[in-house]
């Protein structure tokens, strides 16, 4: 009998070997286009446009242009100033999006890290941490709208990505200064105080963020908590105050036409509709949730009785507070923008701060249940786990884009390349540009380079690249505007396919 069991344990830890191989193997395929894309991207019209704007006005001036002139961003003013400065944004344009994502995913590990010390108490290795940090980052980008926003365009990745990464360091840093001892207080609250500052500076939706991380703050019942309020309300005041009565603000609002109370309140029905079907429509959500119940029912007894718990499981009070969070956040943009609808890019950055919320209901529920899902050994719940989060990583629609903008990435750096490279040589010389659009471009291109491939090949990249294309600069009067600036011409001809 002993022979069988063991005989037994050795196949599942075979088996299980085998998942965590795949496991594996899946982050790889995931990740790999997101290393690979950014060597073939291309700046956009709005960053050309702060690039004209730094270079002509400097980098203090620059600052209060934007200011006075676009919006009250202020972190992501500076910080796009840092890059752009020197034009150094443009000859490194694949830097933002391997730096942010490194950065993402240090912030997610540093949650994750500081949550098996002090919360869950649970002791895990670097190796451990690493790859549930891939896995959350991954389920990240399986749900978000806008890829190419969020990752690629450096602008929009600067406006919407970098202020969640602040936030994970923030949740971070909150977590370790309640959990930690008196003389590493100071060091946290600097640091908290700092990301407050930042997020909101990057981003308007991190005023509605923040008021509901000041709400947990004075949900905990903690000591120190007195101390990092004083401070949280002074740096959201000061940061939210920025932003909001910046003279900018009123510049942008004054050319958009009032769309009504009515167009409004379906606006934000809308959104709210739209940003829980990105959550839900892809499987990676539903397994990853079933991992986290599973795990909490697995650790149910060490949170017996806990406080925390028992606040949160009342009444559906956090379902609801999820939905109230979810709804404001969607009604700030709709008013700024007098009821009109909001661009994908904004529910990117929402769709990042929900993901967690629902994570804590799901891991309250699977703690509060009083229905016990058994599984025989424990080696069969990981193979579980370990299988469903697989299949979750390489079944979703960020997958067949990433793979099919890898196979078009080439034409797309060709195309962008030749109309570069055709800007450059008129700034220098006449002043005058002749550019073909981006149609017209590949429209030669398959005919010449690519006269001879199959027609399969044909077919796939005759498409534009789904992760970093996002609109050609050659299609609106404003965006060549923009480029015929930066590059300091007198004119730019753009040149277009027959029957466009």
């Amino acid at each position: 009998m002993r022979e069988i069991f063991t005989d037994k344990n050795f196949r599942l830890s075979k088996i299980l070997l085998l998942i965590k191989i795949l496991l594996v193997v899946s982050l790889i395929i995931f990740f790999l286009p997101l290393i690979i894309l950014p060597f073939f991207n291309h700046p956009c019209a709005d960053d050309y446009f702060y690039g004209f704007q730094l270079n002509k006005n400097g980098f203090a001036a620059y600052q209060q242009f934007i200011y006075n002139n676009w919006d009250g961003r202020f972190a992501q003013t500076f910080i796009t100033s840092l890059f752009i400065n020197n034009n150094f944004l443009f000859s490194h344009y694949y830097l933002h999006s391997l730096l942010l994502l490194a950065l993402n995913i240090l912030s997610v590990f540093s949650v994750i890290n500081v949550l098996f010390k002090f919360i869950l108490k649970e002791k895990r290795n670097f190796s451990y941490c690493l790859m549930l940090s891939l896995i959350f980052t991954a389920l990240e980008i399986s749900c978000i709208p806008e890829c190419s926003t969020f990752m690629f365009w450096f602008s929009s990745a600067i406006t919407y990505q970098l202020p969640v990464i602040f936030l994970q360091l923030e949740i971070a840093l909150l977590i370790a200064f309640f959990n930690s001892s008196k003389n590493k207080h100071a060091i946290y609250a600097l640091f908290i105080a700092l990301s407050v500052i930042l997020t909101i500076g990057l981003n308007e939706l991190f005023l509605v963020v923040q008021l509901l991380i000041f709400l947990s703050i004075i949900f905990i019942s903690h000591k120190r908590k007195k101390v990092i309020l004083i401070l949280f309300i002074l740096s959201f005041l000061s940061a939210a105050a920025i932003i909001v009565f910046a003279p900018g603000n009123k510049v942008r609002i004054s050319d958009i036409d009032s769309k009504g109370f009515i167009v409004g309140a379906l606006s934000v029905c809308y959104h709210s509709a739209e940003t829980i079907w990105y959550i839900f429509k892809t499987p990676f959500i539903w397994f990853a949730s079933a991992a986290v119940f599973l795990y909490a029912q697995e650790v149910k007894r060490q949170w017996q009785s806990n406080i925390y718990i028992e606040k949160l499981n009342q009444k559906w009070l956090l379902p609801v507070f999820i939905i109230i969070f979810l709804i404001g956040s969607i009604m700030l943009p709709v008013i700024a923008l007098k009821g009109g609808i909001i661009p994908e890019r904004y529910l990117n950055a929402l769709i990042c701060c929900l993901i967690p919320l629902l994570f804590i209901a799901v891991f309250i529920a699977g703690n509060t249940t009083k229905h016990q899902i058994i599984l025989s050994a424990t080696a069969i719940k990981k193979i579980v786990i370990y299988s469903l989060l697989v299949i979750g990583i390489l079944c979703n629609t960020y997958i067949v884009d990433a793979y099919k903008s890898i196979m078009i990435a080439p034409v797309y750096n060709s195309i962008l390349s030749e109309r570069e490279t055709a800007l450059k040589r008129a700034s220098s010389t006449n002043k005058i540009a002749v550019v073909k659009n981006y149609n017209l471009a590949l429209s030669e291109l398959m005919n010449s380079k690519y006269s001879k491939a199959t027609a399969t090949i044909q077919q796939i990249i005759i498409q534009k690249p789904p992760l970093l294309f996002f609109q050609d600069d050659l299609q609106t009067y404003n965006s060549i505007d923009i480029l015929r600036k930066y590059y300091g011409l007198d004119s730019i001809t753009v040149k277009k396919a027959p029957f466009q």
